[in-house]
């Protein structure tokens, strides 16, 4: 057997088509798969148009930030206060906030900094062409050429950068099958809709706090040592008492027996 097609168990058996493609003595399988995507999960958030930011030094300087009179004798409290409330005030009139939705989505493990930088570049490239006017016919067109040569090297950035990272992981995780398996097998996994789930937003601090409870209950040894008796403890001798003590280092941690560990934090 050279070819084994893997399936979950909670789904139809795949039909397989053996197909002969003349070009070698193995054949071509095909066959299909119901791979269920989950749903898009979009979120709400309130952001500023930082596009719109312009004048805000005039507006500060005119503010009673820059006017010493206004809060030489306020106590720190108060200055806290005031430089807020001139900062939202001023915000709110130059760039006021907005609720916009967002749609979730994970994120590639190669998709970096330059990448975003690249995507957000093309995409104000391409705001700029669709809003140059048609009547303009040399200016529509050096838009619309910036747009797309910028585009094609975005793609073309995303394509070197999912190849190299790839390949670098591939070498990397080469001398261990079973770290190579097991990074192939996590892609296939989020491929077919297993592996572990996203995180939930409804989640509050009740549920999380009943959830480790319940991991805590679960465990074997408490179990066994909920009903022993409580912790006896001798009281010290009269006069003795830690008045002295002395800074310690990693390589004093580090090289101190056992049997020596207690007398090295006090004396």
């Amino acid at each position: 057997m050279l070819d084994v097609v893997a399936s979950r168990d909670d789904l139809p058996a795949p039909t397989v088509d053996v197909i002969d493609v003349g070009l070698s003595d193995h054949r071509l399988l095909r066959w299909s798969a119901p791979l269920v995507r989950p749903p898009p999960v979009y979120t709400m958030t309130v952001r500023r148009p930082w596009s719109l930011y312009s004048t805000f030094t005039a507006g500060l300087l005119s503010s009673a930030l820059c006017r010493p009179d206004d809060w030489s004798e306020l106590d720190v409290d108060s200055l806290a206060r005031l430089y807020d409330t001139e900062i939202t005030t001023l915000l709110d009139q130059l760039v006021p906030s907005r609720a916009v939705t967002c749609r979730r989505r994970p994120s590639d493990p190669w998709f970096d900094r330059e990448c975003r930088a690249a995507k957000c570049l093309t995409r104000r490239l391409e705001r700029a062409s669709r809003q140059t006017d048609p009547g303009d016919v040399v200016a529509a067109t050096a838009a619309k050429a910036a747009w797309t040569m910028h585009r094609r090297a975005y793609i073309a950035l995303c394509r070197h950068k999912r190849d190299t990272f790839w390949q670098n992981k591939i070498d990397a995780e080469g001398h261990d099958p079973r770290q190579l398996w097991r990074s192939r097998w996590c892609t296939t996994a989020a491929l077919l809709g297993r592996g572990r789930a996203p995180p939930c937003d409804t989640i509050g601090a009740v549920e999380c706090h009943q959830f480790f409870d319940a991991k805590v209950d679960g465990v074997g040894t408490l179990t066994l040592t909920a009903d022993a008796s409580p912790p006896s403890f001798t009281p010290a001798p009269p006069g003795c008492s830690m008045f002295n003590f002395r800074s310690l280092t990693v390589d004093n941690i580090r090289h101190c027996r056992p049997s020596t560990s207690r007398q090295t934090i006090g004396e």
